[in-house]
């Protein structure tokens, strides 16, 4: 017990010699609070995304890859940070002292970041408390309606929940049109041929009522939604039940609240990363570490900006792009006159306008990943990240990797591509009366990448549990040098698929 208080100590003074360099260093932070935990609870956070959540087997699943990967790979949990006011980061109890303290001034980027990039400006500071009261709601509704029931809309919840389109500058919320309770009986019900559409006694016929319906609908919606989960929310002729609703909401605000974090993931991890290397640099310097512990930083460090083969690295091609728009903007490597240039030199030139600070705190405020990277990725970049087109193949019992693409405008054009729509597919609801049936049609906005078609049919049946009526999708199949426009379609029985026409690709 003695020496976890000393580690305390240690940590509260590292803490405090932090925020004076980060003060310096003219970062905007909230206040930030930290808690140093064991490494299963650690595991536990990262796989439910949060300290306290709702229960669902997902959550479980991720928790034994994390510890999986944790106990055999020897993969150390790197950090999580809250956005929060405070901010809340987590330190896990086994890592070495120095590495603590890395992982304190990695977070003390983060807090800047989500404090002032705009993407965050409009978020929920208050998610833990209400994610909090929120998985004790979703107990109760266990107990009242069965674990199956509620796991089953959990699920359905969370095959859609990246399908959302909040309005991140402007505070939102979903509520039912009208209280369930106080809707009139549906057309098609034993009592519809004795109301009109809008509840009113009527003596027309249920086929003059619905001729009647079918002249003046209006489309629904008006334009192509990609607020799947809202609209579903809204228009469904489920009819949700209150607690119905609330599980839906919940979901869909957890999903809104890392909306930002899905935007930013690179330029979140590049900041954090940009200043973690500045403030640890200045510890050293100020003699607060010692040279032995240097070498535990150097040490953690290089892993997490090490390149990989496997995948795109977010804290090194964050960071690196940071320190070229740093370099360049101090060297006056910019404007229309500068982009225009064909000259092989101009990478060399140095007018020491020392705008670069000024240039990264700006770009720090306004962009998000898909932005930053179509704007600030260029050769060196891709050079100083080693971001490559690898290739693999079987040697005996080696598998070897070899470079198959170099060329930096075609790395970069897929990197950028890949995060359009933060990496989710854009699929908008076109039609929530297909048919004049009820039924939803969903388009899937095709650039150039194909939707797994197993996957696609499994999201259909869930969407299909919360509208209750045939569910068509349509998207695109590649073979070969065509590609098909084809309408997928599951009705609550079965599935079919209908060729919409071939043309070929550009």
């Amino acid at each position: 017990m003695s020496r976890e208080k000393d580690d305390i100590k240690r940590l509260v003074k590292a803490d405090n010699h932090i925020q004076k360099v980060v003060a310096e260093y003219g970062l905007d932070c909230f206040p930030q609070e930290f808690d140093v935990i064991p490494a299963q609870k650690m595991l536990e956070i990262m796989s439910y995304n949060l300290p306290v959540n709702y229960s669902h087997w997902s959550f479980g699943r991720d928790y034994e890859k994390q510890r999986t990967q944790y106990e055999y790979s020897g993969g150390i949990p790197y950090e999580v940070v809250l956005n929060s006011n405070p901010s809340r980061a987590f330190l896990m109890r086994t890592n070495p002292y120095p590495i603590q303290v890395l992982v304190m001034a990695h977070v003390y980027g983060h807090n800047d970041f989500m404090k002032n990039n705009i993407y965050f400006g409009r978020t929920r500071r208050d998610m833990l408390t209400s994610a909090s009261e929120s998985a004790g709601r979703l107990r109760k509704y266990e107990e009242d309606y069965g674990i199956d029931a509620v796991e089953r809309l959990i699920d359905a919840a969370q095959a859609i929940q990246m399908h959302i389109e909040a309005d991140l500058f402007q505070e939102s919320a979903i509520e039912p049109e009208v209280d369930p309770k106080k809707r009139p009986p549906r057309v098609g019900s034993p009592f519809s041929d004795l109301f009109d559409f809008d509840g009113r006694l009527t003596s027309k016929s249920f086929d003059e009522k619905r001729e009647e319906a079918r002249k003046l609908r209006k489309k629904i919606p008006a334009e192509p939604d990609a607020d799947m989960m809202g609209f579903i929310m809204k228009h469904s002729p489920r009819e949700f039940e209150e607690w119905e609703l609330d599980v839906l909401s919940v979901i869909r605000d957890q999903s809104i609240y890392f909306m930002p974090q899905r935007k930013t993931k690179v330029m979140n991890e590049g900041w954090a990363s940009f200043w973690h290397m500045r403030i640890m640099s200045r510890l050293f310097q100020d003699g607060f570490l010692t040279p032995e512990e240097h070498g535990f930083y150097n040490l953690y460090n290089a892993r997490v900006l090490a390149s990989n083969p496997f995948g795109l690295n977010p804290y090194l091609l964050g960071v690196k792009t940071f320190l070229n728009i740093e370099k360049r903007y101090n060297a006056g490597q910019f404007g229309p006159e500068w982009e225009r240039s064909e000259s092989p030199d101009k990478w060399e030139i140095d007018l020491n306008v020392g705008k670069g600070m000024e240039k990264v705190f700006e770009v720090r405020r306004t962009h998000m990943d898909w932005f930053f990277l179509d704007e600030f990725m260029n050769r060196q970049v891709v050079d100083d990240s080693e971001l490559y087109i690898f290739g693999s193949k079987q040697q005996g019992n080696v598998e070897e990797f070899t470079v198959e693409e170099t060329n930096w405008s075609t790395i970069k054009d897929l990197v950028v591509r890949s995060f359009a729509h933060s990496g989710v597919p854009l699929i908008k609801v076109n039609d929530g009366d297909y048919g004049g049936k009820r039924e939803l049609y969903l388009r899937h906005f095709y650039d150039g990448l194909t939707l797994e078609e197993e996957y696609a049919r499994q999201t259909l049946r869930h969407v299909y549990s919360l509208w209750d009526r045939p569910v068509h999708l349509e998207t695109v199949e590649v073979e070969g040098n065509s590609e098909t426009r084809i309408q997928l379609t599951y009705d609550g029985k079965g599935f079919s698929k209908i060729n919409l026409g071939s043309f070929l690709k550009e």
